[in-house]
């Protein structure tokens, strides 16, 4: 109760210095950052592959990429045109060519060491927002502007203190606000410990309209209705990490997981205020969400040893589904998805405890979602297993969650962690054991 009372004395204050204004124009005022070429280790593994269509056991090649996150992190999204970026750490990087060359874009601060989010726009802007508590407690954003093909940082002065693990979703449009209509808006959050002040922009780069679903729920009740879903064309690339708990159902919609002190809530795009929620039957919501370009709800439940993929065609009012159970004495540990309909493809990625060894291994099950029913194809193996981890502060080996991106092609990227993966701290300059990027290449099935 008393961490509850300090979260709504923070955004009680927060939006009294905030009020109701709306960001417009501020590409204006942000910087031009600098896009500098890096250098990254690469090399090659690979790991067993099982076809469940084909009844057969093979294994796939990866590339494997190290040093483009931080020490417990990479955070993945893919573009149409092929391009993956990774802002796991102090800087946003890319690469057009899976994985062999990178960019990294910089703003003029000096950073340390930090941490990211990013999402994309349906116009083709990459939003993004890092926050590095070892140069000052710099939060900045971000923004790659696919009309002038340029990136520009702001510096972000408003948030709460502590900003540890920020998420970012951006909810396409078109929606309207005072007035103005947008093709989309971008919601922050963050801070510890209950990440319930959220922060909205208009143009992804400046976060000053505060939005509180625990006090919306409150004053707006609870609703029990199909998820409104609005097809849109470039819901396969919008899709935020699942772990940020905000799926976009599109015209500005969005569906909330719940927070520490607020249950699961419903955007209401016409007036930016949430409404606490339920699905049709006064059934509450259950694991992480994606709304794919066809308008399906795309749903995977955890369940400790296994998960449910769910998929439904009329906002949750049904479900088709399918179980997957993980090899024994194996649980979750940390977990993502996407769902690409134009790839033909839902990707569930795993870090999976073995309770016997206490080490974990990254799996990644691949479905056929182009029909009404999610079909089970392959599980990957992905690094050797030989490592354990744990996430948080104070933990000496760290995967602090789970990162997966699909390409147009269907092939993934995802972050995972073994013995053989280690970069140098920008800290101490020693090197330590840290994620790195497996980008999906060849499979070969005997």
């Amino acid at each position: 109760m008393r961490r509850s009372l300090l979260a709504l004395a923070a955004l009680a204050a927060v939006a009294a210095a905030v009020g109701t204004q709306t960001a417009r124009g501020t590409t204006s005022l942000a910087l031009p950052a600098t896009v500098v070429d890096i250098s990254r280790p690469v090399s090659s593994s690979s790991y067993p592959t099982v076809d469940y269509s084909k009844h057969k056991t093979g294994s796939t090649s990866w590339r494997v990429v190290q040093g483009t996150g931080n020490c417990c992190e990479n955070y993945l999204t893919a573009t149409r045109s092929g391009r993956l970026l990774d802002f796991g750490g102090s800087y946003v990087n890319y690469t057009d060519d899976r994985g062999l060359t990178w960019k990294q874009v910089q703003p003029a601060t000096p950073l340390v060491n930090g941490e990211g989010t990013l999402d994309l726009a349906p116009n083709g802007d990459v939003i993004a927002v890092g926050w590095d508590p070892y140069s000052g407690d710099h939060l900045q954003s971000f923004k790659y502007d696919a009309l002038s093909g340029k990136w520009w940082w702001f510096e972000e002065p408003l948030h709460t203190p502590f900003y540890d693990r920020e998420w970012v979703t951006v909810l396409p449009g078109p929606v309207s606000i005072d007035g103005t209509t947008y093709p989309y808006v971008s919601f922050l959050k963050g801070g510890y410990p209950s990440k319930e002040l959220w922060l909205y922009s208009t143009d992804g780069l400046q976060y000053l309209n505060a939005s509180s679903k625990f006090l919306d729920d409150e004053q707006n009740g609870m609703k029990s209705e199909p998820l409104p879903v609005v097809k849109t064309a470039t819901a396969d690339w919008t899709q935020g990490n699942s772990n940020t708990g905000l799926a976009a159902l599109g015209g500005g919609g969005a569906l909330a997981a719940p927070d520490e002190i607020s249950s699961w809530s419903l955007l209401d795009p016409s007036s930016m205020t949430w409404w606490g929620y339920q699905l049709p039957g006064n059934v509450d919501p259950q694991g992480l969400f994606q709304v794919d370009s066809g308008g399906r709800v795309n749903n995977v439940v955890p369940e400790g040893n296994g998960f449910d993929y769910r998929l439904s065609g009329d906002g949750g009012k049904t479900w088709r589904s399918v179980h997957v159970a993980l090899p024994a004495k194996y649980s979750i540990d940390q977990i993502d998805f996407r769902a690409n309909k134009s790839a033909g493809f839902g990707a569930v990625v795993i870090h999976a405890l073995n309770s016997d060894t206490g080490n974990d291994q990254d799996w990644v099950w691949k479905f056929s979602i182009a029909g009404s029913q999610p079909v089970l194809l392959r599980r990957y193996n992905v690094g050797l297993g030989d490592a354990g981890s744990a996430a948080g502060v104070g933990n000496s080996v760290r995967m602090d969650f789970q990162t997966i991106a699909i390409f147009a092609d269907g092939r993934v990227a995802v972050s995972f962690l073994d013995s053989t993966t280690h970069y140098a701290s920008p800290t101490t300059g020693q090197d330590q054991p840290r994620p790195a990027l497996a980008i999906e290449q060849d499979t070969r099935l005997p």
